[in-house]
């Protein structure tokens, strides 16, 4: 008696097929680390959570992940703003054919089995096709919009002359720009970014808290909250030195709008704990 039919041979061969497939889309379509999403603040937010939400449907701004142009221009279809696209990738990277050279793992010095498969499929070959690769810049400007590289850390302290540098940025932006902040995922740097935007559009009138939790429930990373992410990339250290940032960053905003130090590379030469004396917190 044969152990094996021809049908259960080929249902066993189909059965393995399948599952080398959905491995292979679920390589493809995946990475370590997940995109967070494109978000506005004009977005709605569903929670109960109360927040002070003043000045923030104003602001015309939006962040999320590495740029898919796309998607992005699907997401702003309405929008009669001159979008400037504000790249916060201090790797390198670019695109090919379109995509974010990201997809194929050419920012990274060892190649992951998902990336191998990536360029094996969508370009022909496991190796870097740099002469194929088209910067950020030239493609965002191609297709309509304005570039601008500012290199703000999330797992390091920002060098002072481009915190300054991004102050005067934002507040030079003419009423008809719409700002869209990116990193790699959207998540670390570009939570940090829209965070510093709306603490220069906002502070002192709203509490730091609450432009942390507002962002935060909007799609940002709660950028206050310093517990140890499992499989995260970010040590203790990181999370606590990217919350001082941040309140630091708060409390140099505050006293800049009442005439005191107005560069940031000055004031946090002088930075001492008592400058921190701010409203950091919601009104009881």
């Amino acid at each position: 008696m044969k152990i094996f039919s021809k049908k259960r041979i080929y249902i066993i061969g189909m059965s393995f097929l399948s599952l080398i497939a959905l491995l292979v889309v679920y390589l493809l379509a995946t990475d370590r680390c997940a995109d967070a999403p494109i978000r506005t603040m004009q977005d709605q937010i569903l929670s109960s959570q109360q927040v002070d939400l003043t000045g923030l449907r104003e602001l015309q701004v939006s962040g999320g992940p590495i740029v898919h142009f796309s998607a992005l221009s699907d997401q702003l279809k309405n929008m009669k703003k001159r979008i400037i696209i504000v790249d916060g990738l201090d790797e390198n990277h670019g695109y090919f054919n379109g995509t974010p050279t990201t997809f194929y793992g050419y920012h990274r010095e060892h190649l992951g089995i998902r990336h191998l498969i990536r360029r094996l499929l969508f370009t022909g070959t496991y190796k870097k096709l740099e002469d194929k690769v088209v910067s950020e810049k030239e493609t965002t400007e191609k297709l309509g919009f304005t570039y601008k590289e500012i290199p703000i850390s999330s797992r390091t302290d920002t060098p002072p002359q481009v915190v300054d540098e991004f102050i005067n940025f934002v507040e030079t932006l003419p009423e008809t720009a719409w700002v869209h902040f990116h990193c790699r995922h959207g998540k670390g740097r570009t939570s940090v970014m829209l965070v510093m935007f709306d603490i220069i559009k906002n502070a002192p009138q709203v509490a730091l808290s609450d432009i942390v939790t507002r962002q935060h429930l909007l799609g940002s990373i709660n950028l206050f909250d310093t517990s140890i992410w499992n499989n995260g990339t970010y040590d203790k250290v990181k999370l606590e030195r990217r919350k001082k940032f941040i309140e630091d960053f708060y409390a140099f905003i505050c006293q800049r709008k009442t005439g005191g130090i107005q560069k940031w590379s000055i004031w946090r030469q002088n930075l001492t704990p008592k400058v921190s004396a701010t409203r950091l917190h919601s009104k009881p």
